[in-house]
């Protein structure tokens, strides 16, 4: 409780702005016998301020943006990549926001946590042990959701992300099962709590791992769910629209949205899911949605740098969506952006250089790469370390001196050693692999992003999370409750307050 109130008075048709302590007041009533002669609108006016004191702010619009994997690395590499593009001048919203402060992350058994232990902990307020989704570490407890919570208060719903919407984070704000990887259980539990809004990717195992059980979109139609896989369907929701589950119609075999870095440019965004997401869900009562940019993590994963910053701009221009939002209604709207965990232990700057701008010159992601690799040794399996070196100039920029990025000798030896691996030992190399499967061996596109990233000046400590802190950011009615480091346990508790949650 602040030890004083400012709140404005009307009284005889004029507003007054009365400041005064909360012990002021109550010291001028338990001396009130003192003071006889005081008017009654006095009196009135105390109970008004009392009254406006202690209420606590509402915010009726809510925005959380998880950047999965996305530590201030990660954020802090997108900002030099786009300010140092001379022509653009471009900076990233989020980090402008006026309130920054930090977010612890442990789980319940490492200080290393996944994605569903941490999604477990941001949704419900409890820490889980890693893998283990909307239970307790014993899972002998099925925690309440924050999206549950929200319906209960009276709020809609929307949950989004550019990954399969069965996949850890999304399914933390509804699911309860033993291991983040049963997927089938997941989807097939998702529509069970009348969440008004999913958008973004599909089912990872819409009929299980084996394709024998019974289908998980089916069950969704048959609770009242209607499916939307076209981008024409995509454009006709509206207001009057409600139960809707809206799959991007260019995803990958396991559900997740196609990479930012190869997006077409008409192609559907998470910036339009969450524009989308705004007008099915919007209503005078208010709602609550949770947006993720999942493949930030997937990029981090990889150690692929220039997949990673586009991952982060599309994420933001997400982001640039809600704050239209709020624009419009900044009394009453709350936009939180943070991450569930850093991935890659990712640095910025080798040996005091970092040059992001060489990032430029990647045209796709390392899983397209892998892809025209797979591609051209099944239409020529004796292609040349020559031929191979002019596809990654091509999709790199590497061997061009023009560019700044000419190849050193050791550089050379490291492509052909990667080379060999694949076309002369002839190791396969599935471009459509779990994102966590590593190779024993540099692939090729491993190999090419590896020396771009080192040019660049980006330097990784590892392929999986680290235990570091990740950054908030936040904007609108309550934001002066994140001012100072917090634990992702307190991330739904600070919320569900500033929305006036009854439980």
């Amino acid at each position: 409780m602040k030890p004083y109130c400012q709140r404005p008075v009307i009284f005889n048709g004029k507003l007054l702005l009365w400041q005064t302590s909360y012990m002021g007041i109550i010291k001028f009533i338990t001396n009130f016998k003192e003071m006889k002669k005081l008017s009654t609108w006095i009196i009135l006016i105390l109970f008004i301020i009392v009254s406006a004191c202690s209420q606590s702010p509402k915010a009726k619009y809510v925005f959380l943006f998880i950047g999965d994997g996305m530590g201030m690395s990660q954020v802090y590499a997108t900002q030099m990549y786009l300010q140092a593009d001379q022509d653009t001048n471009n900076d990233l919203l989020m980090p402008n926001f006026p309130y920054n402060s930090t977010m612890t992350t442990y789980s319940a058994n490492t200080f290393i946590t996944c994605s569903s232990a941490a999604a477990t902990a941001m949704s419900t307020g409890y820490k889980t042990n890693n893998g283990v989704l909307g239970k307790s570490a014993d899972l002998s407890v099925n925690y309440e959701t924050f999206s549950v919570k929200a319906k209960n208060n009276g709020f809609k719903v929307g949950i989004l992300s550019n990954v399969n919407i069965d996949h850890a984070t999304p399914a933390g704000f509804y699911a309860h099962q033993n291991r983040r990887n049963m997927y089938y259980e997941i989807s097939m539990e998702l529509p069970n709590y009348n969440i008004d809004y999913f958008g973004g990717g599909g089912f990872h195992y819409p009929k299980g791992k084996e394709e024998n059980q019974p289908d998980a979109y089916e069950n969704a139609i048959e609770k009242g769910y209607k499916i939307i896989n076209t981008k024409k369907d995509f454009n006709r929701l509206g207001k009057t629209d409600s139960k809707i589950f809206a799959i991007n119609p260019d995803i990958y075999s396991q559900g997740d949205m196609y990479w930012e870095i190869d997006r077409e440019e008409n192609s559907l965004s998470l910036a339009d899911f969450t524009k989308k997401g705004i007008e099915v869900i919007d209503n005078s009562k208010g709602f609550f949605m949770m947006v993720e940019g999942g493949k930030i993590d997937w990029a981090g994963h990889a150690n692929d740098a220039a997949s990673l910053i586009h991952e982060v701009i599309g994420f933001d221009d997400a982001i640039k969506v809600a704050y239209e939002f709020y624009k419009a209604k900044p009394n009453e709207t709350l936009i939180v952006v943070t991450a569930d965990h850093e991935t890659g232990s990712m640095f910025n700057g080798i040996n005091y250089s970092i040059k992001p701008e060489l990032l430029a010159h990647q045209k796709i992601s390392k899983q397209e790469f892998s892809r025209i690799i797979e591609t051209t040794i099944a239409e020529n399996p004796k292609v040349s370390f020559e031929e191979t070196l002019a596809l990654i100039e091509n999709y790199f920029g590497l061997g061009n001196e023009d560019k700044g990025l000419a190849l050193s000798d050791n550089e050379k030896e490291f492509l052909q050693n990667a080379y060999k691996n694949e076309i002369t030992n002839k190791i396969t190399i599935d471009p459509d692999a779990d994102y966590l499967k590593k190779n024993t061996v540099y692939t090729i596109a491993e190999a090419s992003i590896h020396i771009l990233n080192t040019k660049a000046g980006i330097g990784w400590g590892s392929h999986d999370h680290s235990g570091t802190p990740v950054p908030v950011f936040v904007i609108g009615k309550g934001q002066e409750e994140f001012t100072k480091q917090f634990d992702n346990t307190e991330l739904s508790k600070k919320i569900g307050s500033i929305m006036g949650f009854s439980k």
